[in-house]
């Protein structure tokens, strides 16, 4: 019996190994399949990981590239390095949206999107405004001037000041709530500025890409520029200050009522007609709580065109223009022609631009 027992346990053991090995074998079998499989899944998900990268990153790379160029549509002349940060803010945030809409589908991608873009920012070109050179203006500004004899009555004449060479040509403004340091800083910049600013001709269709003018941000560096002898000085020695009474040969209020024609700025002159001369100039800039200070700095500069003289001009680009719609509202070389005729005896105030 004994040995009938362990016949048989032998017999198991061995039927049991048996199967053990048989069953390893299979489950071995099965492991490799299954690890096979898992690789091969895990490569399609990556090439179509990778797949979905490269489009986002193809998109990327063309809205950016259209971004570019609109803005070099836009920016034409202005200062690189503004440009450069403004354009930044633009990409980072259009980089910080795509990245949200991915980080929703796939946290994975996002990990391999997020460096790309690093690498691409890196080394990307941007191009954008300087806001000091430049208005884009979300609207136009119309304005108008008044010339009236010391009776009172309106005359239609060409007129300058009769100022001796070496005395002070006073521009005040007059002192109220109104005038903040802000906004006499942005006045006595249009007042006092020896900025030049050179632009391509053909930003304002005054010639062929690649010719050049110079403009003027301030009516001292303008005026100073002027270097031929005119019969009558013309006014340069300018002197600025905050008045309490209207004392200045040119008095600006700054307002926060409408005009009731509709107008942005006006300028109103007293003359003596008989001797062409102007007597004082009183300039008002209506609305000046609505308005942004690069805005206050162009209606000012066009003011005081009217102060020293000049009438509109004849050209809707420039800054003598009625309806003041150009990008550039700088004091260009047609104004101070006008200004040098009409000092040296010429009959008419007029701007005339000729491209």
């Amino acid at each position: 019996t004994a040995e009938s027992l362990k016949q048989t346990a032998s017999v198991t053991a061995e039927s049991l190994k048996q199967k053990a090995s048989v069953t390893a074998e299979s489950l071995k079998q099965t492991a490799s399949v299954t690890a096979e499989s898992l690789k091969q899944t895990a490569l399609v998900m990556s090439q179509n990981v990778k797949a979905n990268v490269d489009v986002a990153l193809e998109n990327m790379r063309k809205t950016a590239h259209d971004t570019k160029d609109n803005s070099l549509n836009h920016a034409k002349n202005y200062d690189l390095q503004t440009t450069k940060n403004t354009s930044n803010i633009i990409e980072q945030s259009r980089h910080t949206t795509f990245s949200k809409k991915i980080l929703s589908q796939n946290k994975k991608q996002l990990i391999v999107i997020v460096t790309m873009i690093v690498i691409i920012t890196s080394v990307g070109t941007l191009y954008v405004v300087n806001p000091h050179y430049s208005k884009s203006p979300s609207t136009s500004f119309s304005t108008n001037y008044l010339i009236q004899n010391l009776k009172g009555d309106t005359v239609n004449t060409w007129v300058s000041w009769k100022k001796p060479n070496d005395g002070l040509f006073h521009v005040h403004v007059q002192n109220s709530q109104y005038a903040t340091k802000e906004r006499l800083d942005a006045i006595l910049d249009v007042i006092m500025s020896q900025k030049k600013i050179e632009l391509d001709n053909s930003l304002i269709n005054k010639g062929l890409k690649g010719t050049r003018s110079i403009y003027y941000a301030g009516w001292y560096g303008a005026l100073n520029s002027i270097t031929k002898d005119t019969k009558f000085n013309i006014v340069k020695n300018l002197h600025f200050h905050l008045d309490d009474v209207p004392t200045g040969d040119i008095m600006i209020n700054l307002v926060a009522l409408s005009n009731p024609d509709g107008y942005s700025a006006y300028t109103n002159s007293i003359i003596d007609e008989q001797n062409h001369q102007i007597l004082k100039s009183t300039i008002t800039v209506y609305n000046i709580d609505k308005i942004s200070l690069e805005d206050l700095k162009t209606l000012v500069r066009h003011e005081l065109g009217h102060g020293f003289g000049l009438a509109h001009s004849t050209a809707p680009e420039d800054l003598m223009a009625p309806v003041i719609t150009t990008n550039y509202p700088y004091i260009s070389q047609c104004d101070l022609d006008a200004i040098t005729h009409l000092y040296d005896g010429g009959q008419t105030s007029k701007v005339v631009c000729e491209t």
